[in-house]
């Protein structure tokens, strides 16, 4: 969920956008940043083509990992195998790949190169696998290999369209407007406000509980040992890709910056917990916390490794996003109180309740989202 990406964007992201010459094109959805560890997993050369084609077989021998392995390694161990599962993970046995039918696709950064090769699971199943090289010098290192569907971005290109930005840019001085000024947003915040101190005690119990499970995930994640830090950045850098951040962290874009944070806060992660809080709250309790402790496990990591003062900025932006989550999984459970004490004859009220939350929620993230941006992009 968007808590271990918004850590990685406030550290690793700016960073990155520092880092990078103002010259340099952004990264292709999907790219990452690769340990030297991995230089151990996957081949390198002066040829790309030899280089690719010599990943593709290394990573057709490589075993399948089996769970109960994983479950009996120390954790140290585990760390250290989890960025070769991430960026190549090993195929189902019996998988078969054509090396002769090697095609090159074209990418924005002349130092990355991207070939596919048709493939047959081992189901008879026609699939592609992709290989992506990065350049160090004269030297082609392969950085990730497996099949196109696994790694492939989803289908969020209109997230960078200009007008897309410009767009939201006007519904969020929209909302400011209306904020600031009788009309039904105000009321219906007001309205959300009074539901919200209808049910204290049901809110500030979730609170506390969520919380406390995303606590007990940072300090979980603090006492990981030095070589976990190289496995979460690795996995959230592949997070990144694949929901488009890191370009749009690289482009500098604030627009398109705050779309792509706010779809993935409200668009994806506060309606899966608005939809689960519809079935009456408890299945969106049993996905919180499990799922926020989880989230906090990047957050102890990154914030022991990055230290206290590196997050004062970050700490209001933590506060308001989860806040907003958390409004929405006590949404469910009003709805289930509701129906409780009034019977299913309330149940367009207890609808309306947690509708309320969701919509309070959004505000939160829509403030959020500019927020983050500012600490992103303002130097």
């Amino acid at each position: 969920m968007l808590s271990a990406l918004l850590l990685t964007l406030l550290l690793g992201g700016t960073t990155l956008a520092q880092a990078e010459p103002a010259d340099t094109p952004p990264p292709e959805a999907g790219q990452m940043l690769v340990p030297d560890a991995i230089g151990d997993l996957l081949p390198s050369g002066p040829d790309p083509e030899a280089v690719a084609d010599a990943a593709v077989e290394s990573w057709l021998e490589r075993p399948a990992v089996v769970l109960t392995d994983l479950l009996g390694m120390e954790t140290e161990a585990m760390c250290e195998m989890l960025p070769a599962m991430v960026l190549a993970p090993p195929p189902p046995a019996g998988t078969r790949v054509n090396i002769d039918d090697r095609r090159a696709l074209p990418t924005d950064d002349p130092d990355m190169r991207r070939f596919t090769y048709s493939a047959v699971r081992p189901t008879d199943q026609l699939d592609v696998v992709q290989v992506d090289l990065v350049r160090d010098g004269d030297v082609w290192q392969a950085v990730s290999v497996g099949f196109r569907t696994e790694i492939a971005t989803p289908g969020r290109a209109w997230l960078a369209e200009p007008v897309t930005g410009i767009i939201f840019l006007a519904l969020s001085l929209l909302v400011l407007v209306l904020l600031f000024r009788p009309s039904s947003l105000r009321r219906s915040l007001v309205r959300a406000t009074g539901y919200v101190q209808e049910h204290r005690r049901l809110v500030i119990g979730t609170m506390v509980l969520l919380y406390l499970a995303f606590g007990v995930g940072v300090l979980s994640g603090a006492a990981l040992p030095p070589a976990c830090e190289d496995a979460v950045l690795v996995v959230l850098g592949q997070a990144l890709g694949q929901v488009g951040a890191t370009p749009a962290v690289l482009a500098g874009d604030p627009l398109r910056l705050a779309v792509t944070i706010f779809y993935q806060n409200f668009g994806v992660v506060t309606l899966l917990l608005f939809w689960l809080g519809l079935l009456f709250g408890i299945p969106a309790y049993l996905l919180a916390v499990p799922q926020f402790f989880a989230n906090g496990l990047p957050f102890g990591v990154l914030y022991d490794a990055a230290g206290p003062l590196a997050l004062l900025g970050t700490i209001l932006l933590i506060v308001i996003e989860l806040t907003a989550y958390f409004l929405v999984v006590a949404g469910g459970g009003m709805l289930l109180v509701t129906v409780v004490r009034q019977g299913f004859g309330a149940f367009g009220l207890a609808i309306r309740k947690i509708t309320h939350m969701l919509l309070l929620a959004g505000v939160l993230l829509l403030a959020g989202a500019w927020y983050e941006v500012a600490l992103i992009l303002l130097p």
